[in-house]
């Protein structure tokens, strides 16, 4: 609310300003993460990671940065265009801002802190004690990390680990091993999907009652 109200009261030459410096931002910081692997691209990034040029983490959660960095790029220009052209609503286009929302309003009693949103991933914690750090692309492309205690567990997309039943689709449990994983919700909507997911681990971090999700 209160940052509702303080772009309320900006003027329109503020506002347009904070809109273009928030998408040059984006831009840059973009940049910044293809840099770190003498790519110029994510299609690039990718090739590298499949050849396995490079790490799969934390390479492939930087090859969803900047899938992330684009979408939410793109999802301020359009609402810059909406607030200060002829353009119509801005379509949500950007799945962490929509997941913040739905976060929000959905789970807001079981988090201990606010949803925190970086510029490429939210971080969550909630009242079992489970903590998550999630990049959300699309149902096709995402690295979710979670912890609880001192166990820490990863499910991804990175197109590796073709052995595994559904992948690109992997779980990288406590110990280390690459399995089979899969979203609760397969072929639903993103929310969906997601919060299935979540449904689970905050009933079973550690996936011991279930062979997958």
């Amino acid at each position: 609310m209160e940052q509702d109200a303080l772009v309320d009261s900006m003027s329109t030459e503020a506002l347009q300003a904070l809109y273009a410096k928030t998408v040059y931002l984006l831009r840059e910081s973009r940049k910044e993460v293809l840099r770190l692997y003498a790519v110029d691209s994510e299609v690039a990034l990718l090739e590298k990671i499949k050849n396995g040029e490079i790490g799969e983490h934390p390479a492939y959660d930087h090859y969803l940065s900047v899938l992330i960095l684009d979408q939410t790029r793109m999802q301020m220009r359009a609402e810059m265009m909406e607030q200060f052209g002829d353009a119509p609503a801005a379509p949500d286009v950007c799945m962490h801002l929509i997941f913040k929302a739905k976060l929000e309003q959905y789970y807001a009693n079981r988090m201990t802190e606010p949803v925190r949103l970086a510029q490429d991933a939210l971080t969550l914690s909630f009242d079992t004690g489970l903590m998550m750090e999630v990049r959300y692309a699309s149902s096709e492309e995402f690295s979710i990390n979670w912890s609880w205690g001192d166990a820490e567990l990863r499910m991804d997309t990175a197109p590796l680990h073709a052995s595994c039943a559904t992948f690109p689709v992997h779980l990288h449990d406590d110990s280390g091993t690459v399995k089979a994983g899969r979203m609760a919700n397969s072929g639903l909507d993103d929310w969906r999907n997601f919060s299935g997911m979540l449904n689970t681990l905050l009933l079973d971090p550690l996936l011991e009652q279930v062979a997958s999700l």
